[in-house]
């Protein structure tokens, strides 16, 4: 029977029936099942929740990744040498890295090496690495450890040749023949894609007649230093290395100031290992002014060092009729600048062809020349008129004579 509650619905036809209702049969109705609507509004609300989830996992993975373990710069491949002294732990490895910034954080780079169980088999060793290493990557590398034995150290002085570094590295058991060597650094085209400025020059000598082109595309740009190679070192890791110092080395503000005085890279370059030769640091942007102003009033450079280069001569002080030597480096009979560098150029040197004495360059009081006086001192004397220079190159010829004489220089 149902009971009415009036207190709740006033309305007589308003009543809960507390009692089960039964059908004609006497049997109670079936419970109505869900709709096929009903159930499907469950499940794309159920896969929508876990889509929402699974985008803030993967956002989450994503920034940690990013934050913490993806390459410091994916697209840098240039190489970072890291040495690994002996008896190196986990803490100080990933200092290391850190240092050059070669990973994004040190924890993290711990625990991992770490997690995989790889913290004992990390070696010592100098290793070449780069930004565009991720963990994996350098965990691999680190277990080479090549040991100081397979280690020599190269000291390339400034203002030497090409020619020169391959007597080097002949000399430093590096390389055993050097043809290889020599045949890259002619054309330069191994390194054109990762070094613009090369790019640069072998476009400029696409442009040139054959007996206008430089000897090698990479003289001057393999910056002297005392480099440490492994003894097994390719061709292509050994210049590698110069030119990544060389980078380094000429800076944004050596491009913007060469800019300033209308000069190439490579204009600079050249002139700057045309100082090294002529002069003592001392006396580098003296001469280094000398000869802008021989460049700006369209003058020949006159400089015997250019002409010693073509020829292979060395340690000339006199080189006579040589002079007269037809050649595109011949700076005597040919204005402005040879055709590429004579050699590659100290950091001192470059310099200097960027920031020339002032005091040699006031208008209508430029200094033109300049004389060796003494070979034994290299100092030198400086003039302002051809007057001047022809009566210092007449008190100093003697001098000349006699170092090459002593020299054996015929």
């Amino acid at each position: 029977m149902a009971k009415k509650l009036n207190h709740l619905y006033p309305d007589e036809n308003n009543y809960i029936d507390l009692e089960p209702q039964k059908t004609g049969n006497g049997k109670k109705p079936q419970k109505k099942t869900r709709s096929g609507w009903s159930r499907m509004r469950t499940l794309v609300m159920f896969l929508i929740s876990l889509a929402i989830v699974a985008a803030i996992v993967y956002g989450v993975v994503s920034y940690v990744r990013k934050e913490y373990f993806d390459p410091v710069d994916s697209a840098d491949s240039t190489a970072v040498e890291v040495t690994i002294p002996k008896g190196a732990s986990l803490n100080k490895i990933s200092d290391i890295l850190y240092d050059n910034d070669l990973i994004r954080n040190k924890q993290v780079f711990k625990l991992y090496v770490d997690f995989s169980d790889m913290s004992s088999k990390l070696k010592a060793g100098t290793y070449e690495l780069s930004k565009n290493m991720d963990f994996d990557d350098l965990i691999y590398a680190l277990q080479e450890g090549k040991s100081d034995s397979n280690v020599a150290k190269v000291k390339f002085l400034e203002g030497l040749t090409i020619d020169d570094f391959s007597e080097v590295l002949i000399e430093s058991g590096i390389l055993k023949n050097t043809t290889r060597y020599q045949e890259i650094a002619t054309s330069g085209e191994a390194f054109a894609q990762d070094y613009p400025v090369i790019a640069d020059v072998i476009a400029k000598e696409a442009e040139k007649e054959p007996d206008q082109k430089r000897k090698y595309v990479l003289e001057g740009y393999l910056f002297p230093d005392t480099y440490e190679y492994y003894t097994d070192a390719s061709e292509e890791e050994i210049i590698k290395k110069q030119l990544n110092r060389f980078n380094e080395i000429f800076s944004d503000e050596y491009k913007a100031r060469a800019e300033e005085l209308g000069m190439t890279v490579d204009d600079v370059v050249t002139l700057a290992s045309i100082i090294e030769k002529e002069a003592k640091p001392d006396d580098f942007s003296k001469v280094s002014a000398v000869f802008h102003n021989r460049l700006n009033k369209d003058e020949t450079l006159g400089s015997d060092a250019t002409i010693m280069y073509a020829l292979g001569l060395k340690n000339v002080y006199n080189i006579g009729d040589k002079v007269n030597t037809p050649s595109a480096y011949n700076t005597r009979q040919n204005k402005g600048l040879p055709p590429g560098p004579i050699g590659n150029p100290s950091k001192a040197a470059i310099e200097a062809a960027l920031y020339p004495f002032e005091e040699y360059m006031q208008e209508g009081d430029e200094y033109m020349y300049f004389t060796l006086t003494d070979p034994a001192t290299g100092v030198l004397e400086f003039n302002k008129t051809l007057e001047e220079h022809n009566e210092a190159v007449a008190k100093y010829r003697p001098l000349w004579d006699a170092a090459d004489a002593a020299a054996g220089v015929q």
